[in-house]
């Protein structure tokens, strides 16, 4: 029931489709962008009474945006969601013994803490996007393209998760 709703009640919206990208890297980019649209609809997206509640309109909202940035590919992926559980990112950080009790993270330090191998804040394995690979593989597949991701999220607004890629190694010798 849960997945029907989700596969029904979100809305994607894709800008710079026109971009062109090697195909080698558009292949290699492919599974960590459909692990990204996953998780912003299993963990991101809320139910129609919970965003109602929030003042958010009932259907949410998944934006995937690529563009050009001086030589380099950005993907920006961005949802109007729920954002970061930035205390059950930390608690489970302080369970898995990667911070102390007492440590102070900033949301951004907390941010990263969910691309770190196996790390999860989910108990059980969900029909969307819970396959036991977490956003430690994305960071992975993107790093061996000699990209970075970069997370921000605002509680109760929703996540933006940035991909910034540079020229394609076909492209380099040329140049």
């Amino acid at each position: 029931e849960y997945l029907s709703y989700l596969m029904t009640s979100e809305s994607l919206v894709i800008a710079g489709g026109d971009i062109q990208v090697d195909g080698d890297v558009l292949n290699k980019l492919a599974d960590p962008l459909l692990h990204l649209l996953r998780n912003a609809v299993d963990h991101g997206i809320e139910l129609p009474g919970d965003r109602t509640a929030a003042g958010k309109p009932a259907e949410g909202r998944i934006d995937l945006n690529f563009s050009r940035q001086g030589s380099g590919i950005v993907v920006v992926i961005r949802d109007d969601g729920k954002g970061l559980d930035y205390e059950r990112i930390r608690a489970k950080a302080i369970e898995r013994e990667l911070i102390h009790a007492g440590q102070q993270l900033t949301h951004a330090e907390l941010a990263r803490l969910v691309l770190l191998p196996g790390f999860s804040t989910r108990d059980e394995v969900s029909e969307i996007s819970g396959r036991g690979v977490g956003m430690d593989v994305v960071k992975t597949n993107i790093q061996k393209l000699n990209g970075v991701v970069n997370i921000h999220s605002e509680p109760g607004k929703g996540t933006v998760l940035t991909i910034s890629l540079p020229l394609t190694l076909a492209i380099l010798p040329v140049l």
